[in-house]
């Protein structure tokens, strides 16, 4: 035979095979993994943070829930949504006590949490004490945390908790929630000003020994400086531990909400050792840090860390005794309470009760950017679960003539299950206060942000950019928190009348909004000078659908003949603008911290002002009234004392309209058959936990959906003979010749 004519049976035979190849399979998954119990999700770009002292965005603390555990958590199936204990052994009671701060006796309140006892670390090199004394000999093949091999753990202790809230006062890591936290626990402010005298000391030393040619910031990179946050006790002695499984936080006054607080990351717990471990130079040199590498007693180990492919966590075998979560006994509970039992039951949400977790091995989120692969995949049965977005809608749900999100037939007949909530979230477009056009508090200025309230349409931007997933605000809370009212008692009387037939608020009339507007000296849009009115709206939107939504506000102001200029900038201009209140009316939304008022009446408090002191008041508001009731309502329980303080701001805030309420988002997932125990939760983050997984079905449905497709492999292979025969035959002849 030739070698052209061998080379081109190699090549057919080669070609062959890899057409039959790739008929039989199309996994992006390893054989091996097929019927194990592992959870297959997405991710789309890379957590920012994952040390608890630095991380906020909702896919940092998704990630970083699954392996810290702060000491309390939410109930899985309650709603209302109910704190529940995680590591603490009771919920604690707030108890008044006197103490000395700052040379003065002061009424305190003091909350003390008490550890279940035996609860253990994960396996770490941190806990090897060699490992904390590492030399670049010892790393010269270390690439992650886990090529070291030594590991080791030990129980979580009190200190570890004191240990990580001091950790928030440290200057250099920035806690985004510092200054809402140093404003309740008593001498936290005094504590960072001690770390930081501490820093400025160790700086002018280095600086002095170094010289003129001295890079602070270089040196610290690889060589930070050890801070030793037990040495500060003396100055910040009311975040203490009592003794090996106790600790207390003491603040400056009541406040209910600091066990929302202590239920989130923030006030998880960071053993010293992982900090001392990840201080180390040779370590730092090789990019491993502890913001990447979180340390916890949770359920799962952060064991693959690789943002350009894929995020792996497993399961914690150290992970004590936890159980899937039951629901109280008929009879014992509120009617609303009841109600919400028969949803879960009904849900299937309570065939697990009291099953060891977790109960899934390995949670496995791959990066995937782009919409449609990562639909398709999910449609493969490659991903467990998904979101819907705008350009697979209609493929998902159908609506009913309600506007209700119903399963599509398609979806149904894969067995894929629809989950629909109302996100703890708020929507609004906030008006600077500190304008002098569009900013005040006379009544012509009220009347003009009212008028442009009732002109904006929100069930239109309902319909058409969230694909009537969304509800209208009356004001800034959203359903299921306390303080939010439902029906005509709910309803803004602003911008809404009840229409007593439909019993829904119907928006006001444009003719209504138009007597506003020349009310507040813009007859038409056209003020006392003749001009017409102009709002400047900077933005940041780059997408077609973004651009479809600025179209969509335009139209909006244009109704009243208002002029909306758009100043189209990058996020960083934008927040710049924001910062220094260059703006006259913008876009923006909250996400819950915790269910409770005051999460989001704080939004409006005047002392919390963007400009004023760098708050997440946006809007730059300040009404005496309304600064009073919100002092008065944040410390309370939830009584009908504060239902009706609420009340009365939202109605405060209904007349001066600094926002316009525009909707509270629902959220969609879609979940296939065989992932059980999935349901959404609008404030809890720690939920992987409590699924489980049908593997046999998911196996099945993978089978049945990417079968081999034969024919056009027989077609290619039929194509691919008949191309071959001439090769064939002159190698035949070839050889008989010789």
């Amino acid at each position: 035979m030739s070698g052209r004519a061998a080379h081109f049976a190699v090549w057919a035979a080669g070609a062959l095979l890899g057409a039959l190849a790739l008929a039989g399979c199309n996994s992006p998954y390893p054989a091996s993994e097929e019927g194990q119990s592992i959870l297959y999700t997405t991710f789309a770009e890379e957590p920012k943070h994952l040390d608890p002292a630095r991380a906020y965005s909702t896919d940092e603390v998704e990630m970083m829930s699954q392996v810290l555990e702060p000491s309390f958590q939410y109930h899985y199936l309650k709603r209302p949504y109910a704190l529940a204990v995680l590591t603490a052994a009771e919920i604690p009671k707030a108890e008044g006590r006197k103490v000395t701060f700052q040379g003065k006796a002061v009424d305190a309140t003091v909350y003390t949490v008490r550890l279940k006892p035996g609860i253990r670390y994960q396996d770490h090199p941190c806990f090897v004490e060699a490992n904390r004394r590492l030399s670049e000999e010892d790393v010269r093949h270390v690439r992650t945390v886990w090529d070291l091999e030594s590991t080791a753990s030990r129980e979580l202790v009190a200190a570890d908790y004191v240990h990580g809230v001091r950790r928030l006062a440290d200057p250099r890591l920035a806690c985004p929630v510092f200054s809402n936290l140093a404003e309740h626990l008593l001498g936290m402010k005094e504590y960072q000003a001690t770390l930081q005298a501490a820093l400025d000391r160790e700086r002018a030393a280095r600086r002095a020994a170094a010289g003129i040619l001295y890079n602070q910031e270089k040196d610290e990179q690889h060589n930070p400086i050890r801070v030793d946050y037990g040495a500060g006790a003396e100055a910040f002695p009311f975040v203490r531990e009592v003794d090996r499984h106790t600790f207390e936080v003491v603040l400056a006054g009541p406040y209910p909400q600091i066990l929302y607080w202590m239920s989130m990351p923030f006030f998880a717990p960071v053993p010293p050792e992982a900090v001392a471990f990840f201080d180390q130079p040779v370590i730092l040199k090789r990019s491993i840090i502890l913001d990447k590498n979180p340390v916890g007693t949770g359920p799962y180990v952060l064991r693959e860390f690789d943002p350009t492919n894929q995020i792996i966590f497993e399961r914690n075998p150290n992970f004590r005794d936890e159980r899937y979560p039951a629901l109280a006994p008929p009879g014992e509970q509120e009617a609303a309470a009841q109600a919400n039992d028969e949803e879960m039951k009904a849900a299937g949400m309570l065939a697990d009760a009291g099953r060891p977790l977790p109960m899934i091995d390995r949670v496995v989120r791959r990066l995937e950017k782009e919409t449609i692969p990562r639909w398709n995949k999910f449609l493969q049965g490659y991903y467990d679960t998904s979101v819907i977005g705008s350009d697979v809608f209609d493929q998902a749900v159908t609506l009913s003539s309600r506007g209700d999100c119903l399963l599509s037939d398609e979806m149904a007949a894969r067995g894929i299950r629809l989950v629909t909530s109302v996100a703890c979230e708020a929507r609004y477009m906030g008006f600077n206060m500190n304008d002098s056009v569009v900013g005040g508090y006379t009544e012509e200025k009220r009347k003009l942000r009212q008028a442009i309230s009732i002109a904006y349409d929100t069930e239109e931007e309902i319909a058409i950019f969230l694909n009537e997933q969304g509800i209208a605000a009356q004001g800034p809370i959203p359903p299921g928190i306390f303080g939010c009212q439902e029906g005509e008692a709910g309803m803004n009387p602003i911008v809404y009348r009840w229409d007593a037939k439909r019993k829904a608020p119907v928006r006001r009339s444009l003719d209504e909004a138009r007597k506003l507007l020349a009310e507040a000296g813009y007859p038409n849009g056209y003020g006392p000078d003749g001009q017409r009115l102009t709002i400047r709206f900077p933005n940041t939107a780059a997408t077609p659908e973004s651009r479809s939504w600025l179209d969509f506000i335009k139209k909006q102001f244009g109704k009243l003949g208002i002029r909306l200029e758009i100043e189209i900038t990058d996020y960083n201009r934008f927040r710049e603008k924001v910062d220094k209140g260059n703006f006259q009316l913008l876009a923006w939304g909250w996400v819950a911290d915790y269910p409770d008022p005051e999460n989001f009446l704080f939004l409006l408090h005047g002392p919390n002002g963007k400009v004023k002191s760098g708050g997440e008041n946006a809007a730059n508001y300040a009404n005496p009234r309304y600064d009073a009731l919100f002092l008065q309502m944040r410390s309370m329980e939830n009584t009908p004392e504060r239902q009706a303080i609420v009340q009365e701001m939202i109605g405060i805030l209904r007349e001066d309209a600094p926002w316009i309420f525009r909707h509270f988002p629902k959220g969609l997932g879609l979940y296939h058959q065989w992932v059980r125990n999935a349901y959404p939760h609008g404030i809890a983050f720690n939920t992987t936990k409590y699924v489980r997984l049908d593997t046999a079905a998911r196996t099945a449905y993978r089978s049945q959906e990417n079968r081999p497709r034969w024919w056009p492999v027989m077609v290619f292979a039929g194509v691919l003979l008949v191309s071959s025969l001439p090769a064939i035959r002159a190698a035949v002849k070839r050889l008989r010749e010789g």
